[in-house]
Parts: structure tokens; C-alpha cells; sequence
């Protein structure tokens, strides 16, 4: 037809074949919503430790963060969340409702 087969005709091809966009994550790795679901703390939790360089993430060329998936990761986040003072009162809070 002419056109040129560009981001937003890859984007409606997609759409219309209901073709799903691939995972960013590599094997190995999890999401913010992962993380944050698996730990039971809120993705903001999450983003605060990767701004303040308390979590290493890797960042796709369409912005998603990336976790490495590994046991030393979570035991990592998890002494986050028991060192942590806000999470502790919010946990008490959540207790005491």
C-alpha cells in the first residue's frame, strides 16, 4: 500500500492480530509488581530502594525496571522491610484494624 512500516503499523498490526507485546524481563529477573507482590510491600516500597540505590534494577529501552530474581535479591529486600521503621508502624497499624 505504500505505507511505511513503522512503530505505530508494527503497534496496529499487533493490535489487530492480538499479538502480545514480548516480556522485558530476562530470565532471571522480576518486575516491580513482582517484587513488590512476592515481599508484600507496595511498589512505591519498591521504586524508593531502586531511586536510593538500595536495589539494583536494570532499565529497558521502553523504561520498565528489572530485578534480578535471585534468593540474595529478596533476603536483601526483606532486611529492608525489617530494618525499616515506617514499615514496622504501617504493619502495627494494619494489626491493630
Amino acid at each position: 500500500m505504500g505505507r511505511l512500516f513503522d512503530v505505530p503499523a508494527v503497534q496496529w498490526l499487533r493490535h489487530v492480530h492480538r499479538v502480545a507485546s514480548p516480556s522485558p524481563l530476562q530470565a532471571g529477573e522480576a518486575s516491580v509488581k513482582g517484587l513488590a507482590a512476592r515481599l508484600g510491600v507496595s511498589m512505591s516500597a519498591v521504586y524508593y530502594w531502586i531511586e536510593h540505590g538500595q536495589l539494583a534494577a536494570r532499565r529497558t529501552a521502553a523504561g520498565h525496571l528489572c530485578i534480578d530474581n535471585t534468593p540474595e535479591v529478596e533476603a536483601a529486600c526483606r532486611k529492608l522491610i525489617v530494618d525499616s521503621r515506617h514499615m514496622k508502624l504501617a504493619s502495627q497499624q494494619k494489626n491493630a484494624s
